[in-house]
């Protein structure tokens, strides 16, 4: 009795599938104290919830309007509407992140911001039922089927793709070369299977829910571009020394560029977020990718936290950093990653493979941010920063011509005021706009002649 006991108390769930209206995220649980506790981040997320924490205080903040909920890592009692409650198990700090309890979400998170929520704990790894490596018109597909949407990564460059799923394949482990793959490895692992596909005439990729498709992508004129509003949701990005949010500057200039761009160029224009919502790194430059877009634009505001403020616009691409201011922008924007548990690569080798997707398209990106630049020069007050290069995760992975623009510096006040001000960021996004267009014009002017 005593062992059958202890064997159900150290059971742990691969996941809980939490679930508020018709939204639903699927997240795996620590261990605390013999109880299931979950990460409060994507559960704000899911909540609608603002997510401040503040480090001096060591409290962290859930907000929905009016209301908000106030708890201490480590200790019981919890502030609502004034008052004071205590909860049977406390909240957890680890590693940069506050757990909670479960048990608790429902009663407590739920009811305190009226939010119907359902928990289901996931047993089972999922199954995948077949894998299938196909032609289709100038493409070659690798197709899966499952029962339910099961979640995988594609790492891609040029010559080499590696797919990673989160779930098992029970078939012969076989898949035979065909079109653009040249030789395939299928590998079944115990709670994932991987795929290595080595390519040949391939420059794109899309991926959809049930397939990755390789393609060799040729493009005379520009229909379509991505436009990425930096950080949202409980990521804030820089904030400045009056309050403003990065994440509301960089949505309100990418909403504007899109008008300019649309009515103007009469392109496809999409905003990988068009609200306050989280999306990881990795998901905004898949966007692009689903969506075979032809240019991919990363809207930001810089920060610069010692020494005299800096002022200016400048925008980069995706290279191995020259300088250390460089490598202090890429560092301040690549602190997302820690909202996905995710680590930037630092080595030389890591660097290499997390570059290769972007070298195909350097030279283009080269060109579009220094069409950016020049029009600042011509259309803006503030100074002109020039082109730079830096590691940019944001950036990683984009099979188009990318770039990230630092618009202007939020830890500047006198910036930080510009950046409140709809006038400035209108002259924000046209600048932007005149940099893209003059950009296409060259780039199709080039092609087609």
């Amino acid at each position: 009795m005593t062992l059958l006991l202890l064997s159900f108390l150290c059971f742990i769930p691969n996941k809980y599938r939490i679930t508020c209206e018709e939204r639903s995220i699927l997240v795996e649980p620590e261990r605390f104290e013999l109880h299931d506790y979950v990460s409060l981040k994507p559960l704000a997320e899911l909540l609608d919830l603002g997510y401040i924490m503040d480090n001096t205080t060591q409290q962290l903040h859930l907000t929905d309007g009016g209301r908000r909920f106030v708890l201490i890592p480590d200790i019981r009692t919890i502030e609502y509407g004034s008052q004071y409650y205590h909860l049977p198990f406390a909240p957890v700090y680890r590693n940069g992140d506050v757990y909670f309890p479960v048990q608790l979400i429902t009663t407590t998170l739920g009811s305190a911001f009226e939010r119907l929520v359902f928990i289901k704990s996931v047993t089972e790894i999922p199954v995948i039922n077949k894998i299938s490596l196909l032609s289709r018109a100038d493409s070659t597909v690798i197709k899966f089927d499952w029962a339910e949407d099961i979640d995988f990564d594609v790492r891609f460059s040029t010559r080499q793709a590696i797919i990673e799923i989160d779930g098992i394949y029970k078939d012969k482990p076989r898949l035979k070369a065909k079109g653009a793959v040249t030789d395939a490895t299928l590998t079944p692992h115990n709670t994932y299977t991987s795929i290595e596909l080595a390519l040949k005439d391939v420059n794109s990729v899309i991926e959809r829910n049930d397939e990755v498709v390789f393609f060799n992508k040729v493009s005379k004129k520009v229909s379509m571009v991505v436009l990425d509003a930096g950080h949202g949701g409980i990521d804030p990005g820089a904030v400045g020394k009056k309050g403003l949010y990065e994440k509301d500057v960089n949505l309100a200039i990418c909403r504007m560029l899109k008008d300019f761009l649309g009515d103007s160029l009469k392109i496809k224009v999409i905003l990988s977020r068009d609200r306050d919502i989280y999306l990881s790194l990795k998901e905004r430059t898949n966007i692009a990718n689903r969506n075979a877009a032809d240019l991919f634009v990363s809207i930001h505001c810089n920060a610069h936290l010692k020494g005299a403020p800096r002022s200016g616009i400048e925008t980069y691409f995706l290279s191995d950093a020259k300088t250390s201011d460089e490598r202090a922008v890429a560092a301040l924007e690549n602190a997302s990653l820690k909202f996905d548990n995710l680590v930037m690569p630092n080595d030389d080798l890591s660097f290499i493979l997390y570059d290769l997707a972007q070298s195909a398209f350097l030279d283009e990106s080269n060109h579009l941010a220094e069409n950016i630049q020049i029009s600042a020069e011509r259309n803006l007050k503030i100074p002109s920063r020039g082109v730079k290069q830096a590691g940019f995760y944001v950036l990683n992975g984009a099979f188009m011509p990318a770039v990230l623009v630092e618009c202007a510096f939020i830890s500047n006040p006198a910036e930080e005021k510009l950046l409140r001000q709809k006038n400035f960021q209108k002259q924000l996004a046209f600048c932007i706009y005149r940099g893209i267009r003059n950009y296409i014009e060259d780039y199709e002017r080039r092609l087609n002649h």
